[in-house]
């Protein structure tokens, strides 16, 4: 039994259990005063004027020594500690940290077998033909979800008025050779779509004719064992890379129907509309886009803004340090913060007049604040329309049309792709745009301009149409489980940082004996005023799109400020 205490004693020796004839001396200072918090730091330190701990080699006990210590090495900085007022202390690193990628669930290895890839190409070949229609196809590329096979039209020989053969011979008896031929038509093929379909077994066909870049006429045809497409698995490619080095704002969207990685940058698009039927991938997606941006940018580098009516899809997110504020699920508070975003908007640009610059790279490079990017999320725009309207509509075409050079984008989403809710306006500034399964021609016209989003698959099946792509390509979404945006969030709110620049999408309001009334809408009551003194508070609900409690304190207020004719 080993007593450690104050002791007089100058040295006592202590039994080692491992050699029985060996003993090792344990040195214990005297002087030491455990209640002293003096005498605690002096040990902490390993030396003071009369002596210091020397440390033995390993696996010994340290003695008091009076010796001149050694040189040594200093201690290794230790991580700062902070409390966040619930008693729990956690370390605080020196400035924002990503997480890594190895939170997602790694790729899995899959390939579509190329014996029945093969099959698949003689019964096109074989379907057509039977129909007069020949076609060889020269091309298989097999997507994780989609086989495309590209198609040669083949050659016919011409036929005269009575069925013979143009130099006067019948055709079958002619020399190939000598025959005049021309080549198989395409509108032929797209005739054919339903015979090909009975013979492959399914309905979900699509042809693209031609494939951009290619003489081909491409058949998309579903994959005989698809696979997904995880989100790391599209993060680690060259081009994600690539686009994150410039200082982008990569998104993994997918893979093609090749199996090549799809990503885009949002800064450069610079804005992105969202569009499909309940359970086509359209709310994966959008959390494909927000993890692309939590792994790869920090809180002094992007902010983001979400709106979720729906109040599920992105509430889990509330409380990680990107926010600018909690998500927003009430749709009558999301024209304040359209107006705040403007505000915001018009601020940015004040300040890049005043250094020079064009947009928010060149500010960053002459600036000593950085600014960091602003991504407004709106995962149902249907609803905001619909409680909003006009001012909802014309405060997001603002802030497409002026936000890019400022770092601000837009990232809408809706489930009802009608006229009412993606207007004409908005399609014009937004021109990126996915188009998931949708349940008519109808809607797919909406979106993309273009039939097509009708036939697709759902599931993260999607139609892309960006301003690098002059047609609708077919992507395979990726996917990103709920546990993966768990972990992101919890290593989000785990970490500490230095503080954050306010980004304030409040409106500013002036007090008035307890009530509140926003101060651009007392402006354009003002405005009103002085054009008709004897305005109404009826009037002021529909030009001003506000509730008659409202409008009642307004009108108290033009009358204190004499802008009303009491009379």
């Amino acid at each position: 039994m080993l007593v450690i205490g104050p002791s007089k004693a100058p040295v006592r020796t202590l039994a080692y259990q491992g050699d029985p004839e060996t003993t090792i001396e344990l040195g214990v200072r005297p002087d030491i005063d455990l209640g002293n918090p003096e005498d605690l730091d002096a040990r902490d330190d390993q030396h003071d004027e009369e002596g210091y701990w020397e440390q033995p080699e390993s696996g010994l006990i340290p003695t008091w020594s009076t010796k001149e210590p050694a040189p040594r090495k200093g201690p290794k900085p230790a991580a700062a500690i902070v409390d966040d007022g619930t008693g729990a202390v956690k370390n605080r690193k020196r400035g924002w940290q990503t997480p890594n990628v190895d939170l997602l669930t790694p790729p899995d290895t899959h390939h579509a077998p190329e014996a029945a890839l093969q099959e698949m190409a003689r019964l096109v070949e074989s379907t057509l033909g039977d129909h007069g229609v020949r076609v060889e196809v020269t091309d298989v590329k097999a997507g994780p979800r989609i086989v495309r096979f590209g198609m040669v039209p083949g050659w016919v020989p011409k036929r005269g008025e009575s069925g013979r053969g143009t130099i006067g011979m019948d055709t079958a008896d002619a020399d190939p050779s000598a025959l005049e031929r021309s080549r198989v038509k395409v509108q032929s093929i797209l005739t054919r779509e339903k015979d090909m379909a009975l013979a492959l077994k399914t309905p979900y066909l699509r042809i693209e004719a031609p494939v951009p870049g290619e003489a081909l006429v491409g058949l998309e045809v579903p994959s005989p064992s698809p696979s997904k497409v995880h989100l790391r698995e599209v993060m680690e490619t060259p081009i994600f890379n690539r686009i994150l080095a410039k200082g982008g704002l990569p998104i993994a969207l997918g893979q093609d129907t090749g199996g090549s990685p799809v990503v885009l940058d949002l800064a450069s698009l610079p804005h992105m509309l969202i569009a499909g039927a309940t359970g086509s991938g359209k709310s994966v997606c959008i959390n494909s886009i927000v993890a692309s941006f939590l792994l790869t940018k920090t809180p002094e580098q992007l902010r983001i803004l979400m709106v979720d009516p729906k109040r599920v899809e992105l509430t889990p997110f509330n409380g990680i340090p990107h926010l600018i504020g909690p998500v927003i699920v009430d749709a009558e508070e999301v024209n304040t913060a359209l107006r705040g975003l403007i505000r915001e908007m018009l601020g940015r640009y004040k300040l890049m007049e005043e250094v020079g610059a064009r947009n928010i790279e060149g500010y960053n490079k002459r600036a000593k604040d950085k600014m960091p990017f602003l991504v407004l999320i709106v995962d149902e725009l249907a609803d905001l329309m619909m409680v909003g309207g006009f001012e909802v509509e014309q405060n997001l075409v603002r802030l497409a049309q002026l936000g890019r050079a400022t770092g601000i984008h837009l990232v809408l989403a809706t489930q009802r792709p009608s006229v009412n809710v993606v207007t004409g306006l908005l399609k014009a500034n937004i021109p990126a745009r996915a188009a998931f399964a949708v349940a008519s021609q109808v809607d797919s016209r909406v979106i993309l301009d273009a039939v097509g989003a009708e036939k697709l698959l759902g599931k993260g099946d999607m139609l892309l149409l960006h301003n690098e792509s002059p047609k609708p390509s077919r992507v395979q979404g990726t996917l990103v489980y709920d546990q993966e945006i768990d972990h992101m969030v919890e290593f989000w709110l785990g970490q500490e940082g230095p503080p954050l620049p306010v980004i304030n999408v409040g409106e500013p309001e002036i007090d008035v004996d307890g009530d509140t009334v926003n101060a651009t809408i007392m402006e354009e009551a003002r405005e009103l005023a002085a054009r008709n003194p004897q305005l109404s508070s009826s009037f002021l609900e529909r030009r001003l799109k506000i509730g008659s409690g409202k409008a009642s304190e307004v009108i108290e207020l033009l009358e204190e400020e004499g802008f009303l004719d009491t009379n």
